[in-house]
């Protein structure tokens, strides 16, 4: 009978691991390769066919995460060097199908449409039909939220076959653990991916060894698009405050998830706390806007009830100074706000360009920050109750904001230094640079 050496299993099976996740890492850079040569030999073939402009199509889903391409497609837009198209896909997609193939509804494209994006294009064009993106022979497709709700047709997989593959992440990495979660399947098939940061950038290298030493895959950072769409968003008109008739608004943003790795969410802690807040504060206006995901991932993990969260929405109904917010896009709706209430999120980014105070409710687990996460962290007030989130905003009603002079500093040399606020201008200067590659 063979003995089993449970302590050599223990030492070998680190290196076991890691061998099978670096031939997987190969096989799928290997994979991803041949479709690069593919692609290449496509525009090359396909040079005359083109109109002499660069072709840049955008991906369009999942509308909040629009803001990460708006002001690169306002750019191009308006350079004549490019031609841009907005491919709008209906958001009811998974498992690279469509739920409901008999329907032809297209919440993304009715969305575009009637914003006035004479650039859009719907993609479903008939009964779980879809638009031949390939026959449009574009340059570059942009993408923001990876392969997981995209039917098949556009897929990374399919389009890097005939077209650069672009990523631009929905949602910036301030956590260490984010920037290792990137999908690395897809990344194989990216030609530029734009990172936010240095260490985001890193990583991508480190899974695209051989596809970036061929200079085939590439990450830079230029900036970041989704801050500069905040920054320039200043003066646009904020709907969402339409029911506000006082001065002092505050916005609360609960995460959508309770696993204290991504920063767990308050909403189960504070949910009470908000109603009471405006009962005994008129003068104060409160807009909730939680991330689109939470409350069904809620009701769908049985977190909550569907007739709890009912209930819910109605308290909120009855009250005339706090309303959920269900707006699309949020960045005039920050810069019209007074303060923000949040546990860990992606939009603390956006929302610290505008200077005003962040009220940052801390969660039971410590966090891996990344230093840009950590150097907000240091302007941010910090909560763990109650009682201290009710103290924080009676200061801040009352003038009182000693983090004040903090912030804008931390904002102008953490966030709206260097390429930031040019990002797209950076970008579309990469796009032109590639356009032979």
């Amino acid at each position: 009978m063979v003995s089993i050496n449970r302590e050599k299993i223990k030492t070998a099976l680190p290196f076991v691991t890691n061998t099978v996740r670096y031939v997987k890492r190969r096989k799928n850079e290997l994979s991803a390769l041949s479709r690069h040569l593919q692609r290449k030999q496509f525009q090359k073939n396909n040079e005359t066919v083109n109109t002499g402009k660069i072709k840049v199509v955008f991906i369009c889903q999942y509308i909040p995460a629009w803001s990460k391409n708006k002001q690169l497609y306002e750019v191009l837009k308006n350079d004549d060097r490019f031609e841009v198209l907005l491919l709008c896909i209906p958001n009811r997609v998974s498992a690279n199908k469509l739920q409901n193939p008999e329907s032809m509804a297209n919440d993304a494209y009715d969305y575009f449409y009637e914003h006035g994006y004479e650039e859009a294009v719907n993609a479903l064009i008939g009964h779980d039909k879809w638009f031949d993106l390939k026959s449009f022979h574009p340059d570059y497709v942009f993408y923001n939220r990876y392969d997981r709700p995209m039917p098949e047709p556009y897929t990374s997989t399919s389009v890097s076959a005939y077209a650069k593959v672009c990523l631009t992440i929905y949602g910036c990495a301030l956590l260490r653990v984010e920037e290792s979660m990137i999908d690395k399947t897809f990344l194989s098939n990216t030609f530029c991916f734009f990172a936010e940061s240095e260490g985001i950038r890193k990583e991508f290298v480190k899974w695209n060894r051989i596809l970036c030493d061929l200079k085939l895959s590439n990450a830079i950072c230029c900036g970041i698009t989704a801050v500069e769409n905040a920054y320039k968003a200043k003066d646009d008109y904020a709907k969402t405050w339409e029911f506000s008739k006082n001065s002092f608004r505050m916005i609360y943003a609960p995460r959508w998830t309770m696993a204290p790795t991504w920063g767990g969410s308050s909403f189960l802690k504070y949910k009470d706390f908000m109603l009471t807040l405006a009962d005994n504060y008129k003068e104060m206006d409160i807009l909730l806007r939680p991330h689109p995901l939470m409350f069904d991932h809620f009701i769908n993990s049985g977190i909550l009830s569907k007739e709890y969260a009912q209930l819910f929405y109605d308290e909120v109904d009855r009250r005339d100074n706090i309303q959920l917010d269900s707006e699309k896009e949020y960045q005039a709706t920050f810069w019209n706000s007074s303060v923000l209430v949040c546990d860990y999120s992606s939009m603390m980014i956006e929302y610290f360009v505008t200077e005003k105070p962040i009220i940052y409710l801390t969660y039971d687990k410590k966090i891996d920050y990344t230093d840009q996460m950590n150097a907000m962290l240091s302007a941010c007030y910090i909560v763990n109750n109650e009682k201290e989130l009710e103290s924080v905003l009676q200061n801040l009603q009352n003038g009182i904001d000693p983090l004040a002079d903090k912030r804008k500093m931390v904002c102008k040399e953490e966030i709206l230094s260097g390429d930031t606020i040019n990002a797209s201008h950076n970008m579309r200067n990469i796009l032109i640079e590639k356009y032979k590659d």
